[in-house]
């Protein structure tokens, strides 16, 4: 068994505290028969798990099959909230353990950046150079909504705050009292945690989505931005000899909630307008807050002539008159959207800030005065730090960007040409499509009539298009068409937006997602940048999205991992030789079925020359909340990606040998097909999954305003991918993360290529990456769990498929640990194993409760509201154990 190591025994500590405070909570309120019973049931798991006593195993179910439905729920949530307790300690002890390496570092926390910037000088790079893609750095984390966040608000709250108290429990100096003061603070929390309904009653709105997406913002993101540049600033001026520019900075937020209309009805135009303005107040709000900050520190006499001639003239107290003003124009920005927000026109804009760079500058010359009146230090700590949130943020905190499938375009075209008797532009040919689009974009004047009749699901589409003619353009980003396949889905988005009068269109961003669309993503941006009116519009730089999820879903992962590889490589060569920059958007998700894994391991398994210096990257659900709920991770990940971000610019991964594209060309076919014999081509499968996962009842989660399915039907191929995912872990089966894998390894094996696999993992950081989240995923899997699924929930004709299923995930395993058994082991792998053995007894009883409970259910549809609530509670503390969702 791996066993934590010393440096984890302040992690023991903590995990005992939580766990010690949350027994005698639930002694308190739920009664000591319960707590005995949790104990019993706690140890009768470690001896059936650690153990391996088929004894205590066979009890432990006899135990819970006995359970009356109520003490089903109340334990269901006592193991929940232990492994909560366990992630915070852990979440806590990552924090810990970078402070104690940063003892002697450059900034706050250890930053891998420190080693790094050392490193690129000793290879030879300039320190211009590497100053240089430090200050141009184009970093774009975009905040969705993708459904995978099972935690109410409150409980992440609360949380944190637990966090709070165990950083605090650290410091050497704590006196008996203060002592004994937070040890009560933490039991009142507990206690807090366990009276509050951890489930959600009702879906949130996108609006409601949206407002979760600006607090992560002004509560989080909006401190720890400036402390991550004076880290940065710090990193650069010790290494490169410079500080960077005052108004660099390379993180950028942009969001989809609000936006993000593919497949979900309830994404409105009237969602997008009042999101956007929402958006644009709160961010006016936060500016006025810290204008008020400097107008009470900024008190100083001597300024410049520049900040004189700003209608300061011989003011005694410049710098107050002249952030006075600021604060007033402020003050008027957040009362025009407090009209726009109920239908009034009100302030004209030219009296408010409807432009980031106006901001920009008039703080600047602020900053320009006080360093040339010997104010060097309050300018660095009190201006630049509002200075680089502009930068960041923007007047709209967040750049909101479109999204909508292609499908919808391309109605909307088909009934704006039947309606002019133009024929059906769904049954044209692509090059009759692409000459018509081409021409009506260049065409002055209207093609749409104004009384033209559109269908509900169409005038929804113009609706939202006539919405973005009228926001700040400043505060949108990308418009993102999910689902494309050709030339003509850019070219319509780009044609709909001039009809709907946009006068700076968004730039289109197709996403490519699907096997076939990404091997064909470069004969289709290869066309388009053929055409000389499309190269022109876009001025040479386009963006492309490559899609994780579903890809993954289509082919498996295996054949997704290196189709989006190549993918990125072909859209990287296309772009460069029609001289236009490319940059590429990563659709990715948290689990590792949908492109999840460490960021900095991540973005160096890319291809070499696709992340220049500039990337966009989705975070969704739950990793919004592991990596920005706490100020300290939030600058440890800022700080993660500009490192990597910098060493796959300036110091990329080798290019791909022949032998090993031959070989994975070979893998991705057996692998693909392997996955696909199971998936779409065995008859049983999708009755399988609906019977022994608790798919259906995923929907009634409530944990996103979208539904679970793209359109009706009950093929896998209508299941969004965050279902699809999320029901296979709660079983830990972890099946779309590794089917058809190891049958892809095992040929290699028997092939002789052994030496060629071990050769890639130890050389190519992309196949590295790949083994490496393979390992994690087969670490999490347990096929004992997922046959106690079958006994309790499959029918005797699907048992087969399930045995099945099991024995490739051994094989998967087998072959898997026989490719790296005589490769270093790396230290994360072993923490990584560490914390999965110490959960599976907490684990299993969940999985043991929400396989009786599924069975109860399924039994009698007239079932008690209390095995509804102990379902969703059971399928929340699993997503804890295995620390994602989908």
């Amino acid at each position: 068994m791996v066993k934590l190591d010393e440096t984890q025994t302040p992690l023991r500590k903590d995990i005992r505290l939580l766990g010690e405070i949350l027994g005698r909570t639930l002694k308190a309120q739920a009664g000591e028969r319960l707590y005995e019973r949790v104990e019993e049931i706690r140890a009768l798991s470690k001896a059936s798990r650690n153990d391996q006593d088929e004894g205590a195993a066979q009890k432990l179910r006899e135990l819970i099959r006995g359970l009356d439905d109520e003490d089903t729920l109340t334990l269901a949530r006592a193991f929940g909230h232990f492994l909560n307790m366990a992630n915070i300690a852990e979440n806590y002890h990552s924090m810990r353990c970078h402070r104690n390496h940063a003892e002697d570092a450059l900034s706050e926390q250890y930053s891998k950046l420190e080693e790094l910037l050392p490193e690129l000088v000793e290879q030879g790079i300039p320190k211009k150079e590497i100053l240089e893609t430090l200050s141009r750095m184009e970093i774009e984390l975009v905040l969705t909504a993708h459904p995978t966040e099972v935690k109410r608000r409150t409980l992440i709250q609360k949380n944190s705050k637990i966090s709070s108290l165990l950083a605090k429990q650290d410091r050497l100096n704590l006196t008996p009292f203060e002592q004994a003061e937070l040890r009560s603070d933490l039991e009142i929390l507990i206690t807090a945690i366990w009276q509050t309904d951890e489930i959600r009653r009702s879906r949130p709105t996108p609006v409601e989505e949206a407002k979760w997406g600006m607090a992560i913002i002004e509560e989080i993101l909006w401190e720890a931005v400036p402390r991550y540049m004076r880290s940065l600033d710090r990193i650069a001026e010790q290494t490169l000899g410079e500080k960077l520019p005052i108004d660099c900075c390379p993180i950028r937020i942009a969001s989809w909630m609000g936006g993000d209309r593919d497949g979900n009805p309830n994404v409105t135009a009237e969602v997008t307008r009042e999101v956007s303005l929402r958006s644009r107040w709160m961010a006016a709000d936060l500016y006025h807050r810290e204008i008020n900050k400097l107008i009470l520190r900024l008190s100083m006499e001597n300024c410049s002539e520049e900040l004189r001639a700003c209608c300061v003239g011989d003011a005694r107290e410049p710098y107050r008159v002249f952030l006075r003003g600021i604060r007033t124009k402020m003050s008027l920005t957040k009362k025009w959207c407090e009209a726009r927000l109920t239908g009034k026109k009100g302030i004209p804009k030219t009296d408010i800030y409807y432009n980031t760079d106006e901001l920009l500058e008039q703080l600047k010359i602020c900053y320009r005065s006080l360093k040339e009146n010997n104010g060097d230090l309050i300018a660095d700590r009190s201006l630049l730090s509002l200075i680089r949130r502009v930068s960041c943020f923007g007047l709209s905190l967040a750049r909101l960007d479109i999204r909508q499938e292609a499908p919808r375009h391309e109605e909307a075209i088909n009934a704006i040409t039947e309606y002019l008797g133009l024929g059906s532009y769904k049954e044209w040919d692509e090059e009759k499509r692409q000459t018509f689009l081409i021409a009506e974009c260049q065409n002055r004047r209207p093609l749409i009539p104004a009384d033209m009749p559109f269908t509900p699901e169409q005038q929804e589409l113009m609706n939202t298009l006539d919405v973005v003619a009228t926001l700040p353009r400043d505060g949108l980003g990308a418009y993102v068409i999910s689902m494309a396949g050709s030339p003509s889905d850019i070219l319509a988005v780009r044609l709909l937006q001039k009809e709907a009068g946009i006068t700076r269109p968004l730039r289109v961003v197709p996403l490519f997602e699907t096997l076939a669309d990404l091997e064909n993503c470069g004969k289709t941006m290869e066309r388009l940048f053929s055409i000389p009116w499309y190269a022109q519009d876009i001025q040479g730089d386009q963006e492309v999205m490559i899609g994780y999820s579903d890809s993954g879903k289509d082919a498996g992962k295996l054949a997704a991992s290196w189709a989006q590889y190549k993918a990125q490589e072909t859209l990287t060569r296309v772009a460069k030789e029609f001289g236009i920059r490319m940059n590429l958007f990563h659709g990715r998700g948290g689990s590792v079925g949908r492109g999840g894994g460490p960021v900095e391991h991540a973005l160096l398994a890319q291809a070499p020359g696709t992340v220049d210096g500039r990337i966009r990257v989705t975070e969704q659900g739950e990793v919004i909340q592991q990596k920005y709920s706490i100020p300290d991770n939030a600058v440890f990940n800022l700080m993660q990606y500009t490192a990597a971000v910098t060493e796959a610019t300036l110091a990329p991964p080798p290019v791909a040998r022949p032998e090993w594209r031959e070989l994975m060309d070979r893998m991705s076919d057996i692998s693909c097909t392997a996955y696909r014999d199971i998936v779409r081509d065995h008859p049983d499968f999708v009755k399988y999954f609906r019977q022994v996962t608790p798919e259906q009842e995923l929907g009634r989660l409530y944990i996103g305003s979208r539904p679970a399915k793209r359109k009706t039907g009950r093929g896998i191929e209508s299941l969004r991918a965050i279902p699809w995912v999320f029901a296979w872990t709660q079983i830990r089966l972890m099946l779309p993360a590794w089917l058809g894998i190891g049958e892809a390894l095992k040929a290699a094996v028997d092939d002789g290529k052994e030496p060629v696999l071990q050769e890639m993992i130890e050389q190519w950081p992309f196949f590295y990456f790949f083994m490496d989240m393979l390992d994690m995923v087969l670490c999490k899997a347990d096929a004992r769990v997922a046959e106690y699924y079958d006994d309790c929930l499959a029918s005797d004709e699907l048992k087969p498929l399930g045995r099945t299923l099991r024995e490739k995930l051994a094989l998967t395993k087998q072959t898997a640990e026989h490719i790296v058994k005589n490769l270093p082991v790396k230290t994360e792998r072993e923490t990584l194993r560490a914390s999965v053995l110490v959960r599976n007894p907490y684990a299993d009883p969940l999985n043991l409760l929400q396989g009786e409970v599924l069975r109860r259910i399924k039994k009698d549809e007239n079932h008690p509201e209390v095995l509804e609530d102990a379902l969703m509670v059971t399928i929340a503390g699993i997503s804890a154990a295995m620390k994602n969702t989908g």
